[in-house]
């Protein structure tokens, strides 16, 4: 999951979270207070009631009629404290039941005692706490999008310096002899991440560039100690009076400095490849490059040590000489290498590839490290 999809999902999470609590809490706060108010109403209507039945003995008969007050006759001796309480009355006119807070007392009237019961409808009251909690709920919903909208935006303003040393990190290549160029940040902890990816990659890219010289130099100091050995060797096998046990070690003396004078120039021939020496491109046709090739193995497909099968279509490529002859004769090499005598070796080439198969062994590699540097099967003293 991207970090932006990260955190919007966890600022969206929470926010839902505490909008719903501060929703919940608030529509009881609300519920609440409204209830107190109509009982404080119901409380100062009760006042006015008594006052009035005072100044008025007969007022009770116009009370009577009050759709919001019920007047009951009581028997004297029956005394009620004032009760406050929630019921429905239903209505006749909308056919259902409504709520309606009520407030009851007990009075004398012309030494009759009566109680009387005032009604407040509680229907606009819920409604309103309806209203406000819809009203609510589409400002949070409201309110969650633009934090969502303001997030991607906020967050792609910040990390954009980020992102673009990410970018530049990314290809950057320690091959390259220039320093890796970051932007600076307005925010501390981009600027020290920064000074860090500078400080390893400078760091990385000397090291890289130490290795390649010491490999480079080392190939070239080892050729002359290398054609002294074999000069010497070979003036050795010149000499009078040579033992047959001599001239063995003196055999294999030439057969290593060779096989070490071949690993010295793939040496030199990687370090040019990584310094970028092989940079002349020409446009050569592959079929006439693979012809001249083969020409150079005549020698054991004439003897009939191994049938070669050669199938060309003509095409041009532009690339470096010097490593399509590299490429093209290993190839042929180690196909000649892990090839039995007498078995056929086939070269295609067509539809822009160049195909080489034989009848060798299966190999003991996993396709996917072939082409690793240094990922080799079985050893072959005659590969490539």
């Amino acid at each position: 999951m991207k970090l932006l999809s990260k955190t919007s999902l966890l600022i969206i999470t929470v926010s839902i979270f505490i909008f719903m609590a501060g929703n919940i809490t608030f529509f009881y706060v609300l519920k609440h207070m409204i209830n107190k108010h109509v009982t404080n109403e119901l409380k100062e209507d009760v006042l006015t009631l008594k006052k009035k039945i005072k100044e008025n003995k007969n007022i009770i008969n116009s009370i009577s009629i009050n759709k919001d007050i019920s007047v009951k006759e009581i028997k004297p001796n029956i005394y009620q404290q004032q009760k406050i309480k929630d019921t429905v009355l239903f209505n006749t006119l909308k056919k259902k039941y409504i709520p309606y807070k009520s407030i009851s007392f007990t009075t004398n009237i012309k030494n009759k005692r009566y109680l009387v019961t005032i009604y407040k409808s509680m229907l606009s009251s819920n409604n309103l706490i309806e209203k406000i909690t819809v009203a609510s709920i589409i400002m949070v919903v409201i309110f969650l999008g633009m934090i969502y909208i303001l997030n991607r935006f906020i967050f792609v303003k910040v990390w954009s310096d980020f992102f673009d040393n990410l970018k530049k990190v990314r290809s950057y290549n320690i091959n390259s002899r220039k320093k890796l160029n970051l932007n600076t940040s307005e925010i501390d902890e981009f600027n020290k991440l920064k000074d860090v990816l500078l400080q390893m990659t400078e760091r990385i890219r000397q090291d890289f560039q130490n290795l390649k010289e010491l490999t480079e130099n080392t190939s070239h100091e080892i050729q002359t100690p290398l054609a002294i050995i074999k000069s010497k060797a070979e003036l050795l096998l010149q000499s009078e009076n040579i033992k047959e046990k001599d001239a063995e070690l003196i055999f294999s003396i030439l057969n290593t400095s060779e096989r070490l004078s071949k690993l010295n120039k793939s040496l030199l021939m990687i370090s040019k490849i990584e310094n970028n020496q092989f940079n002349e491109n020409q446009t050569l046709n592959i079929k006439n490059v693979v012809n001249k090739i083969i020409k150079n193995f005549d020698i054991l497909f004439e003897a009939g040590e191994f049938n070669l099968k050669f199938s060309a279509e003509e095409f041009y490529i532009k690339i470096n000489p010097v490593l399509l002859d590299v490429l093209i004769s290993n190839l042929i090499k180690n196909a000649i290498a892990h090839t039995k005598k007498g078995n056929e070796i086939n070269i295609k080439i067509y539809n822009y590839f160049v195909k080489i198969s034989n009848h060798g062994n299966k190999s003991d590699i996993v396709p996917e490290n072939l082409f690793k540097r240094f990922k080799k099967g079985k050893t072959n003293k005659n590969g490539t």
